[in-house]
């Protein structure tokens, strides 16, 4: 099965990251199409040069929130398709949301249509924490609300980061 269809299936809860191949490539691969999507998204708002910067930051939260988690439950070894997988579904989620930053950009007045605007990306942001917390769950045979915890973990570590980074933006 092409490794799309297991990003698909992974997305739709019915697989978990053991379901894709231990590549160093592949990780490679996805964790540069992931950047360059993110970055995608973000310079429909911010300079492409805050959004290259933003996104290296991103992945070194993911890398390092993955590898702490993993190591700290003794699953380093699952580390490789982890992190594989949440690139992956990390550049879906980008491509989906890439419409809607525009959309957003690109309003002024319209309050009915931001709204909807923001409705969707919440869904979509909604949808992303509980495919991690998925992903996380298989990784360290968590319970689900342990590895939503996590996923929120990671979200407030990332948004965090980024503040840190690039305040007010």
């Amino acid at each position: 099965m092409p490794v799309a269809f297991r990003l698909l299936a992974i997305m739709l809860l019915r697989a978990g990251p053991q379901h894709l191949p231990y590549s160093l490539s592949l990780l490679a691969s996805l964790t540069l199409v992931y950047v360059v999507s993110g970055v995608l998204v973000l310079a429909a708002s911010i300079s492409i040069g805050q959004a290259v910067v933003n996104l290296m930051l991103d992945v070194v939260v993911l890398f390092a929130f993955s590898y702490f988690c993993l190591s700290l439950l003794q699953y380093k070894a699952r580390f490789v398709q982890t992190v594989t997988a949440l690139t992956g579904i990390g550049t879906v989620y980008h491509l989906l949301a890439w419409p809607l930053f525009i959309q957003l950009n690109s309003m002024h007045t319209q309050q009915q249509d931001t709204t909807i605007i923001g409705w969707l990306m919440l869904l979509l942001i909604s949808w992303q924490v509980l495919v991690f917390a998925h992903v996380f769950r298989h990784a360290m045979q968590l319970s689900m609300l342990r590895a939503l915890i996590l996923s929120f973990g990671y979200l407030f570590l990332a948004i965090t980061a980024a503040e840190i980074v690039f305040p007010g933006s």
